[in-house]
C-alpha cells in the first residue's frame, strides 16, 4: 500500500482529497499548519505533521517513508480572508520547499493542484506563482501530475453567503463562459492519477454556464430574489491601481477575478456533478 503525504488537507479541496484517500485505503500523513483544523479531519489521519511550509526548516523529515505527495496547498482566494503571505510565498515557495524535501526523501510522485490558465497571464500574481511551480515540478526528478481545475464549486459558497445578505454582484455583463468543477470530482481524479506517468490535466465540469447564469444559480440556492448588481470593468480597472497602493493582497485577488471574468474559461468536461447537483445534494456529496 502506498503511503501518501497530503498538504493543504484542511481546505475545501484538501478535505475531499483526504476523504478520497481514506476511502481507497491509503495510509495518509497530513501536513498542516493549524492543529485545530487538522484535528477536525474525519476519519483521523494515520500521522499528522504540524509545519509551516513557507519555512524549509519546519519541513525537515516530513516526507520520510512517503511514496506520493499530493499538494492542494495554496493561498485562499476569498476576499474576506486576510491571511498573511503572498501567492508567491504560498503557491510557489511553500510548494517548492515541499518539492525539495520530497526529492531528498526519494518520493516517487508529486501531484499538484494548479489552476486552469496558469502561464497565460504572467502579469497576475496568482497565475505567475502557479506557473512557476509547475515549471519547477516538471524539471524535478519526480514523476508529476499537474491538475488544472477551471474553478471549484466551493468558491460559490462565499457568493451564496453574500447573496443571503443581499450583497451580490457580477463583474461586467456576465456573458463569458466557464464550466466549474466539483471539488470531489477533482479529488477523485487526483487519486486516480496515483501511479500514472507524468501528465498535466485541465479539468472542467459537465455543464458550461455564462457567469450571469452562475450568479442566478447562486441566488436561487441562497433564496435571494433581489437584483444582481453589474460592476463595469472600466470602473474596476480604474480602481485597481488605488487598491494596489492600499493592499497588495486584495489587489492580487481582484486583478485575478477581473481578468478571468473578461474571457471564456472552459476546460475539458471531466467532472460528473453539475452546480445544480451541488446546491441540491451538497451534504450527500460531501459525506
Amino acid at each position: 500500500m502506498k503511503k501518501v503525504l497530503l498538504a493543504g488537507a484542511t481546505g475545501h479541496l484538501g478535505r475531499h482529497i483526504f476523504r478520497e484517500l481514506k476511502q481507497h485505503g491509503y495510509e495518509v500523513r497530513v501536513l498542516a499548519r493549524n492543529l485545530k483544523k487538522a484535528q477536525s479531519l474525519f476519519p483521523d489521519p494515520e500521522e499528522l505533521v504540524l509545519a509551516d511550509a513557507t519555512k524549509p526548516v519546519s519541513l525537515e523529515g516530513c516526507c520520510t517513508g512517503i511514496d506520493v505527495v499530493i499538494s492542494a496547498l495554496g493561498k485562499n482566494l476569498s476576499l474576506r480572508h486576510q491571511g498573511g503571505g503572498s501567492f508567491h510565498d504560498i503557491n510557489y515557495k511553500a510548494n517548492l520547499n515541499l518539492l525539495k524535501e520530497a526529492e531528498q526523501a526519494g518520493v516517487r510522485q508529486f501531484i499538484y493542484v494548479s489552476a486552469f490558465g496558469a502561464g497565460r497571464y504572467p502579469q497576475l500574481a496568482y497565475f505567475k506563482a502557479h506557473a512557476a511551480f509547475e515549471k519547477a515540478l516538471r524539471y524535478s526528478s519526480l514523476t508529476y501530475t499537474i491538475l488544472k481545475p477551471v474553478a471549484l464549486f466551493s468558491v460559490f459558497e462565499e457568493m451564496a453567503a453574500m447573496a443571503r445578505k443581499g450583497h451580490i454582484g457580477q463583474l461586467g455583463q456576465g456573458d463569458k463562459l466557464t464550466n466549474p468543477i466539483y471539488d470531489g470530482d477533482v479529488a477523485r481524479i487526483a487519486i486516480d492519477c496515483i501511479g500514472k506517468p507524468s501528465q498535466s490535466l485541465e479539468l472542467g465540469g459537465p455543464t458550461t454556464y455564462t457567469r450571469q447564469e452562475l450568479a442566478q444559480l447562486v441566488c436561487d440556492a441562497a433564496g435571494y430574489n433581489g437584483r444582481v448588481a453589474e460592476i463595469p470593468f472600466d470602473y474596476v480597472d480604474t480602481l485597481l491601481p488605488f487598491v494596489r497602493l492600499l493592499s497588495r493582497n486584495l489587489y492580487d485577488k481582484l486583478a485575478f477575478m477581473t481578468a478571468v471574468s473578461k474571457v471564456d474559461c472552459v476546460a475539458p468536461a471531466v467532472g460528473q456533478y453539475t452546480l445544480e447537483d451541488y446546491f441540491e445534494l451538497e451534504p450527500q456529496l460531501s459525506s
